[in-house]
């Protein structure tokens, strides 16, 4: 049943003329007639009599027109409460290499409805400029065009496997990584800063796997496939941890919004993710 067509209904009821009601709900007598006529067939009863020139609503008619109202009214009701979750809703875009605590945390914060968005770097900044995300906890451009506060600062540092051959060490320089099998880590938002670093230091990594999804990088690197790189925080369980001396590589995570409702929702979430700030940087234990 089409809603509008109550609605229609309701005007020719309340001004009793197929004229008047065409008139105010801005619509031509010929498609106010045929809604009426669809109404009769849906029913399977005549609503409405020929009367001279116009219409006479009959008793089915009168009958109809409190249930229609009902109706309308529960339908409205319905409208404004879902357009009020709706605009409750806190959009949030996250990082794909940001461990799933940072996630945690957030929701913890936020005490009404939310939806989680992934996406690079470059896209959640777009999606915050657009405003078709409130706000995004993702790592910092040099010089962020939108409101920000930075959560944490953290180096980058190598990930192997409990059999791998740096496995138990603490640190490793970045040239004994020379041709080292290594797991790139293609959403990391700092690749091409790496890449740049590693020719400069003249070493060049094997690559022998190549993956966007960050719990497979994990698991390549734990079944003792290769190395990656990563942030400090990204750490997954089965996994060690080395510094590499002569890597200058970092990254800031923070928030960042435009909106009045992101502000709103910065707010709420600073001190929780902050709190959580130690254990997420907390590199994984040596086996």
């Amino acid at each position: 049943m089409n809603v509008q067509h109550l609605r229609y209904f309701l005007a020719m009821m309340e001004t009793g003329s197929v004229s008047r009601a065409a008139e105010r709900i801005g619509i031509t007598q010929p498609t106010l007639s045929v809604a009426l006529k669809r109404l009769e067939n849906e029913f399977g009863v005549q609503l409405f009599a020929a009367d001279g020139r116009g219409l006479r609503a009959l008793p089915s008619a009168k009958r109809l027109e409190q249930y229609a109202r009902m109706a309308v009214r529960a339908l409205s009701e319905a409208k404004r409460d879902l357009d009020k979750g709706a605009s409750d809703r806190l959009r949030i875009g996250l990082l794909p290499s940001l461990s799933p605590g940072w996630l945690t945390a957030m929701v913890k914060a936020w005490d009404g409805p939310i939806q989680i968005v992934e996406a690079s770097v470059e896209e959640l900044q777009e999606k915050i400029s657009r405003e078709s995300l409130d706000i995004g906890l993702t790592a910092l451009p040099d010089q962020p065009n939108s409101p920000h506060h930075v959560i944490l600062r953290e180096p980058f540092k190598l990930f192997t496997g409990n059999t791998h051959e740096l496995a138990g060490q603490r640190t490793v320089a970045l040239t004994a990584l020379n041709q080292q099998p290594f797991v790139l880590r293609q959403s990391c938002e700092r690749t091409g800063m790496g890449r740049r670093l590693a020719e400069v230091a003249r070493i060049r990594f094997k690559v022998v796997a190549k993956t966007k999804q960050e719990a497979t990088a994990a698991a390549l690197v734990a079944a003792g496939l290769g190395c990656t790189l990563a942030p400090r925080s990204w750490g997954f369980s089965g996994l060690n941890s080395l510094e590499v001396t002569g890597l200058q590589l970092d990254r800031s995570i923070g928030l960042l919004w435009k909106t009045a409702k992101g502000a709103r929702g910065a707010t709420k979430m600073i001190d929780a993710l902050e709190a959580q700030t130690i254990s997420l940087a907390k590199p994984p234990a040596i086996a």
